[in-house]
C-alpha cells in the first residue's frame, strides 16, 4: 500500500464530506429510506503523524413499524468503510 499524501484542511473537509455521501448511500441501499425517521452521522476524522483515522457514529431512528435491524445497518456501515477505503486509495495516496 502507498504512503498517504499530507493532507490539508480542505483535504480533510472533502474527505469528510465525502465520506458522508458514501455512508448515506450504502445505508439507502441497504435500508429502505421509508424506514427512517431521522440519519445523523458524525464523522470525526483524527489526522496526526501522516496516519488518518476516521470514526463515524451513526444516529438512526427508526419508523416504528420498521423491521430494520441494528445488523443491517452496520453491514451498511461496513460496505461504506470499504468503499471509503478505495476511495482515498484512489484520491489520497501517492
Amino acid at each position: 500500500m502507498s504512503k498517504l499524501k499530507l493532507l490539508s484542511q480542505d483535504d480533510l473537509a472533502t474527505i469528510s464530506d465525502d465520506f458522508g455521501e458514501i455512508l448515506e448511500s450504502e445505508v439507502s441501499k441497504s435500508i429502505s429510506m421509508k424506514e427512517l425517521e431521522d440519519l445523523d452521522l458524525d464523522i470525526v476524522l483524527n489526522y496526526e503523524n501522516e496516519q488518518l483515522d476516521v470514526d463515524v457514529d451513526v444516529g438512526v431512528l427508526f419508523d416504528e413499524l420498521s423491521e430494520i435491524t441494528q445488523d443491517q445497518v452496520m453491514k451498511a456501515i461496513d460496505a461504506a468503510y470499504l468503499k471509503f477505503d478505495s476511495y482515498i486509495d484512489e484520491n489520497f495516496r501517492v
